[in-house]
């Protein structure tokens, strides 16, 4: 009995590992690449520089150093897998399907973008004030901030989060534990209690979504959409009346009713009961099972 339990548990305790190792290398390539100017600013700081000055500089280049450590990190998993020989469609869960599915996320992410800034209204002004603080330098307005927010911080959190963690984790444990620790991780990253609340929401319904596509394709879609209209928005002048912020959000609002009845057929998709056996497919390895086990060996990647 022990023995089983054990063979039971080391593919759980194997995805777990490998996932913290994903996590280790996403936040340690961020840390790699903005230490040398920390390190530099520390320097300064100490032999009497302006804090705020140095401090506003690091600021600066935030979404520079965002940029180049999520790229480098794509780089390193791309070219893991493909030294490795392994199927990137099924390493990193970039199965294709079909266009519906394919733009489920970016249909619902005008919506989902409406909900989670209603909920940061609600929030006491205090909170508000040091999630902003937080989130300072996000919003840059500059070229560069706009590319590593809307476009490649998107593509490396789903491959890390959803392509490798949620993947990894749904073949040895059931999907909804597997969203809820993967989308945990995914909240953990971002530092802020407030910005763990969001992030962890974000998180679960990428989770969902990408578990019913088996693909993480559409959250990639979805998750450049949710960060291109924060971008977006962020441009739009503020003004004593708020007309301007007031119409912006309007519009939102009417591609966010609009967009889900355009796609309508893969909104449908998601909530579509589907055969028990059909929810986690096998994968196409042909690898020896136990009763009672998932399909899947962790080890053989």
């Amino acid at each position: 009995m022990r023995d089983q339990r054990v063979a039971r548990a080391m593919p759980v305790l194997a995805a777990l590992g490998k996932s913290v190792c994903y996590l280790a290398l996403f936040v340690g390539m961020q840390v790699a690449i903005m230490l040398p100017e920390s390190v530099y600013i520390g320097v300064l700081a100490a032999l009497g520089g302006d804090v705020d000055e140095l401090y506003d500089q690091l600021l600066a280049n935030t979404m520079t150093y965002t940029m180049i450590s999520g790229l480098l990190t794509i780089a390193i998993v791309i070219a893991f897998y493909r030294l490795r020989r392994k199927p990137m469609a099924e390493a990193l869960w970039l199965r294709g399907v079909d266009g519906a599915t394919l733009l489920t996320g970016a249909a619902l992410a005008p919506a989902l973008y409406l909900i989670v800034s209603g909920a940061l209204a609600l929030l006491p002004e205090a909170w508000l004030e040091s999630y902003n603080e937080a989130a300072a330098g996000i919003d840059s307005g500059t070229f560069t901030g706009v590319l590593a927010v809307a476009v490649v911080a998107p593509v490396v959190e789903e491959l890390i989060f959803r392509g490798l963690m949620l993947n990894r984790l749904s073949r040895v444990m059931p999907g909804w534990l597997a969203a809820v620790l993967s989308s945990a991780a995914f909240g953990v990253c971002h530092g802020h209690p407030v910005w763990f609340a969001y992030a962890f929401v974000l998180g679960a319904f990428f989770a969902f979504l990408d578990l019913r596509a088996q693909s993480i394709l559409p959250s990639i879609l979805g998750h450049i959409a949710f960060n291109a209209i924060s971008q977006i928005l962020s441009f739009v002048p503020e003004t004593e009346s708020g007309a301007e912020l007031t119409l912006a959000m309007g519009i939102l609002l009417v591609i966010a009713m609009v967009a889900p009845i355009l796609n309508r057929k893969g909104v449908a998709a998601l909530f579509r009961r589907r055969p028990r056996q059909a929810a986690l497919p096998a994968p196409d390895w042909d690898l020896p099972t136990q009763p009672g086990t998932y399909e899947y060996d962790p080890w053989d990647e």
